[in-house]
């Protein structure tokens, strides 16, 4: 390893001359009254730091090289199938302790890969394509001497690995799996990622089309630059439709292909219709007012109408929401009926609660004593939709509203959002609660002054992005209704005895947001009644459970959401898979072609000593030697510090013992 210092030597002279020139002037002065010997010393060290420092200011890098030494790679397969009928581990190790000049690498693989030898050949499925695949992936830019498989040469899945021109790799592009959310409202854009992959393409491009009810609606060109490509592809599409909407993403075929019918992949998305109609009736002009109609009209899944009580005609029947804002007594009439219908009501109260006590009869005020400005903090047990770290936050920071001081009787059934807080002081008099009264969500709120809210959140953030996340929520979780299932489960019904038994598991909050807050327990039951109990993993907002390899026959389960008590029953078969019984004798011939494809050579078992000559006599087991080139800043060298330091510290030093401090 060797290094060096990228600078210009123009700068670097410039560098010595301003520190040379600051010490002369600097100690000049000082000629008089200190030694020759200190002065000279003391011009020198001053020298060194302004120097030093103005070097450092330019940014110069360190450059160093590093000679590595990478050996000849032998990678061994052991074929560990089924339909080997013999134990070959012994002589496989015998056979990589031959090559102890060169780095090993040792795999048994059935329909995949895996690490070391092994003395079960347990595999049921063999699958060359994707092994020679996986293979060609760790070692494509390595120094690979040579690959030896020790195989029968039956294969029952996969493609033929002497199909292309190159059998460590087949040509193949294919869509592996399209991540989305699965509830979309109608009219949002939403983002789904394609995860495309594509083997022996360089160079080429491919068409991403996404189609919807027989429709094109997306298509996009994609530049495959390697080989061996993992592409991401972020799509903006529009939920356009109520109801279960499909989609189907595919990408062009290209000549050479190995399989086409991996080239698309359907997927489904639960649209809602969420184009609602909102309704908000006051009596007076309040400042309150203008900051929720500016929530509401920033959101195109709304429409809102703002009306006088007065000029109303108290038709509510077009409407999916009706706010009230501190209605008096001569609206009386308008609280009456809408205690009749089962529409979804937000309540601005200010005052006089009991003018509301028909629409919402499970909270009661007691006992007023008086009117006050108060604080406001999150009700920790509030669970009916997610209130995010900040927005916890600038709840509690926000200013004051004006609320009432009192006694009240609230019903353990309504779910309190926002308490009143008094200093440090919090206590039971609800600010924000919801409830259901007859089939219906109602929302109270009793205070005022949530102008100042708004402008506070745009003073400290410059946007009212927290405010109206918060006025969302509240409004979206009025409106969504309680048909939908807020506990789904995704699993395959039926699954092949080598495939792992995987399900999925997605829990909706009331605003039907993602929500893993809870845990998901599920008792898996088999043919003979044995139970086995599992819990989900959590991931991202939703849930996985990985059950492994099951036996085969039929199972049923029961998976519950605990404190909640969502419940789902189903059953799902596990089938037996002997397609490695289906050919008994070897195909030495697939072997024979796949190894000359290769300029490789066929063995015999009883010849694997011949092999071993072969491998090492090869004349690419060169020992390659090459250079890597880092870069690092001298400012990062922790030693250049603390060596400055120490020269500030001495000159310091000696310019107190000498009275210049």
């Amino acid at each position: 390893m060797f290094s060096s210092v990228i600078f210009s030597s123009n700068l670097i002279i410039l560098c010595f001359l301003l520190g040379l020139v600051y010490s002369l002037v600097l100690y000049y002065k000082q000629q008089s009254f200190l030694s020759r010997r200190v002065l000279y010393f003391l011009s020198f060290l001053r020298f060194i730091l302004i120097s030093s420092l103005s070097l450092l200011l330019l940014d110069p890098v360190v450059k160093s090289s590093t000679k590595i030494y990478e050996k000849p790679i032998v990678v061994i397969l052991q074929d560990a199938s089924q339909s080997i009928k013999e134990n070959i581990r012994i002589e496989l190790d015998n056979l990589a302790a031959e090559f102890s000049d060169m780095e090993v690498y040792k795999y048994h693989f059935s329909d995949k890969i895996y690490d070391g030898f092994t003395d079960i050949n347990s595999g049921i499925l063999t699958n060359y394509s994707s092994v020679l695949n996986d293979v060609y992936s760790r070692f494509s830019n390595k120094n690979l001497s040579s690959v030896i498989i020790a195989s029968d040469g039956i294969y029952n899945i996969g493609s033929n690995p002497l199909y292309s021109d190159n059998s460590s790799i087949l040509k193949d592009n294919r869509i592996t799996d399209v991540k989305h959310n699965n509830i979309v409202f109608l009219g949002n854009n939403f983002i789904s990622n394609i995860f495309i992959e594509s083997d022996k393409f360089k160079g080429r491009t491919v068409i991403l089309n996404i189609e919807s009810n027989g429709k094109l609606i997306f298509n996009k060109s994609i530049k495959i630059v390697s080989d061996k490509e993992f592409i991401k592809v972020p799509v903006e599409l529009n939920a356009s439709e109520v109801g279960i909407q499909s989609f189907t993403a595919n990408i062009s075929v290209l000549e050479g292909e190995v399989l086409i019918t991996n080239n698309s992949f359907s997927f489904f998305l639960d649209v809602i219709n969420s184009r609602y109609k909102i309704l908000l009736l006051y009596d007076d002009i309040h400042p309150d007012i203008a900051s929720f109609v500016s929530v509401i009209d920033e959101n195109k899944n709304y429409i809102l109408e703002v009306i006088k009580t007065d000029s109303f005609d108290n038709n509510f029947l077009d409407y999916n929401l009706i706010i009230l804002h501190s209605l008096s007594e001569r609206s009386h009439d308008i609280v009456d009926l809408l205690s009749t219908i089962e529409i979804p009501l937000l309540i601005f109260c200010k005052q006089d609660f009991n003018f509301y006590s028909s629409l919402m009869p499970r909270i009661n005020f007691k006992e007023k004593s008086y009117n006050n400005e108060v604080y406001t903090i999150l009700n920790k047990d509030f669970n009916s939709f997610k209130i995010s770290e900040k927005i916890k936050d600038m709840i509690v920071s926000m200013p004051p509203l004006f609320s009432s001081f009192g006694i009240y009787d609230i019903s353990p059934s309504v779910n309190i959002m926002l308490n009143q807080r008094v200093g440090d002081f919090t206590n039971d008099n609800p600010i924000c609660v919801f409830d259901d009264v007859d089939d219906r969500k109602v929302g109270l709120i009793l205070g005022e002054g949530f102008w100042k809210w708004r402008l506070q959140d745009f003073y400290l953030n410059n946007n009212n992005d927290n405010f109206n996340d918060i006025f969302n929520k509240i409004t979206q979780f009025l409106l969504v209704k309680e048909d939908k299932s807020k506990f789904r489960l995704f699993y395959d019904k039926e699954i092949n005895e080598s495939n792992k038994v995987v399900l999925e598991a997605e829990v909706y909050n009331d605003s039907y947001e993602l929500d893993n807050i809870n845990d998901i327990d599920i008792t898996v039951t088999n043919n003979n009644n044995k139970e086995f109990n599992f819990l989900f993993d959590k991931y991202d907002n939703k849930y996985l459970l990985d059950i492994g390899e099951l036996d085969i026959g039929k199972y049923e389960f029961i998976a519950r959401v605990n404190k909640i008590d969502y419940i789902k029953k189903g059953s799902f078969i596990i089938k037996p898979i002997q397609i490695e019984y289906l050919k008994s004798i070897a195909d030495h011939q697939l072997l024979f072609n796949l190894s000359q494809q290769t300029q490789g050579k066929s063995f015999l078992m009883k010849n694997i000593s011949e092999l071993a000559i072969l491998v090492k006599n090869q004349q690419n087991n060169q020992t390659i030697i090459s250079f890597e080139d880092t870069l690092k800043q001298i400012i990062d060298i922790k030693w250049i510090l603390l060596a400055l330091l120490l020269v500030i510290a001495v000159e310091w030093f000696i310019r107190k013992f000498n009275g210049l401090i």
